[in-house]
């Protein structure tokens, strides 16, 4: 007989890293059966609830309640990157680790980052067995529409939003709020703009001598009303406009007709090989290569890029092919140097111009001085997708470029794509993208 679950209980939940606010007040349960998806820009603080949740991390203030006091709480943290495993190595290890759990409370962060569908469709299975409650902080959301229950740590203000339902009815509910926060900021202004209107008017009028006979006095009167009106007008605060990505995919010159092509080309490093493949990809070409985990994709995507040696066959690129990669790794972002100087060792850039740049990307001042190992995943993608615009290529090589970057970032690097009209090379296990990607081919290995 299986045994009776528990409730994980946060109450009023608070967390500060110097003068940063990470968690205010927050409340959550976590009950047999709960399914929370846990969603918010890059470095808001979603892993910081989990640790909390977990035990790991003490909080300023606020309670933390099991019942029973001996529930079982198990938290598994996104894998590192490790030189010696790939990313979907590291994955199977990490869902290895989920499946051997019999927790009263699941909390996962990313735990479908460089799964393979294999991977992914096992752990679904498995969660939808599982008797205890969940919380996973994901941006894929095809697993977060599996949820019972979406929180949403708003990118301004931190502020914490709970939603019933998926991914989808999350979607349709902030929309609407959307909406909603904009006609009232819109009402607001127009009848402040009225007020004002009036009272500049009465000004005017006094200013060109009517009412002259009136006294000193009304004229305050006036002014006063007016005052009054405005501040009886209930406030209504702007709404917040986020962080758009302004990816500019605008090749800066024209491939041939042919961008990039292997010959019997065969690979082979540390007892893998790979080949012979034969694989010609022509200007425009939206090609999604697809395979297990350990197939060999990444090796295909460096023999492309003419990043790893072949042993044998023969590689061909095109004349005037601009090939740029969303890599799964650091990329040119690995040494210890600053962001800025590594950025501008690798676009070209003038300072100036370079700081524009990344500041479109959401990395500004203080972020260009840090080095870039303390960089988080999501800000090393963001800085390589700043580079792959300066550098206008004309050939995008993407492996698995949604793994972490934030849900906001990745719906407008779906947009920028959809109006890329260059080649684009993409390996990827996130199944909405790839479903907007619109591929034109396929080629499984």
């Amino acid at each position: 007989m299986s045994r009776s679950r528990g409730a994980l209980a946060a109450r009023s939940i608070s967390k500060s890293f110097g003068d940063t606010v990470v968690l205010d007040r927050v409340s959550l349960t976590v009950t047999p059966g709960s399914r929370i998806g846990v969603v918010g820009p890059n470095g808001i603080g979603k892993s910081t609830l989990l640790r909390v949740l977990a035990g790991l991390e003490a909080p300023d203030s606020g309670t933390l309640s099991l019942e029973p006091p001996g529930l079982a709480v198990i938290y598994l943290a996104q894998e590192p990157e490790a030189a010696n495993r790939s990313g979907g190595e590291a994955a199977r290890a990490q869902l290895e680790a989920i499946l051997a759990s019999d927790a009263d409370v699941l909390l996962l962060d990313e735990p479908t980052n460089d799964l393979d569908f294999a991977g992914l469709e096992l752990l679904e299975r498995f969660l939808d067995r599982h008797r205890g409650g969940l919380v996973a902080v994901s941006h894929d959301r095809t697993f977060l529409e599996r949820m019972t229950r979406i929180v949403e740590f708003e990118a301004e203000t931190r502020r914490v939003r709970e939603y019933a339902g998926g991914w989808s009815a999350f979607a349709a509910a902030r929309d609407r709020s959307a909406k909603r926060n904009e006609s009232a900021y819109r009402r607001y202004v127009d009848e402040r703009g009225r007020i004002q209107e009036q009272a500049r008017t009465m000004r005017q009028w006094e200013e060109r001598g009517y009412g002259q006979g009136r006294k000193k006095k009304k004229s305050k009167d006036v002014g006063k009303r007016f005052e009054k009106k405005l501040g009886l007008l209930e406030r209504v605060e702007k709404p917040w406009s986020p962080w758009r990505l302004e990816l500019e995919l605008t090749p800066t010159r024209r491939a041939g007709d042919v961008v990039v092509r292997l010959e019997q080309a065969t690979v082979e490093r540390d007892g893998f090989r790979l080949g012979p493949v034969d694989l010609e990809v022509q200007n425009g070409d939206r090609l999604v290569v697809l395979g297990r985990n350990g197939a060999g994709k990444t090796t295909l995507l460096k023999a492309l890029l003419g990043e790893i040696f072949l042993t044998a066959g023969r590689r061909w690129v095109g004349p005037g092919v601009v090939l740029g990669e969303l890599p799964q790794g650091a990329g040119v972002f690995a040494g210890d140097r600053a962001l800025l100087e590594l950025f501008l060792s690798a676009s070209g850039l003038d300072a100036g111009a370079a700081r524009s740049l990344l500041a479109k990307f959401a990395l500004g001042a203080d972020d260009l001085r840090r080095p870039a190992p303390s960089l988080s995943p999501g800000e090393r993608s963001r800085a390589t997708l700043a580079l792959l615009a300066a550098r206008g290529v004309n050939a995008l090589v993407l492996d698995e470029p949604t793994n972490h970057l934030d849900l906001e970032a990745i719906e407008q690097l779906e947009s920028a794509l959809e109006q890329y009209d260059g080649t684009v090379i993409l390996v990827t296990h996130d199944r909405r993208f790839l479903d907007a990607f619109r591929a034109t081919r396929t080629l499984e290995l």
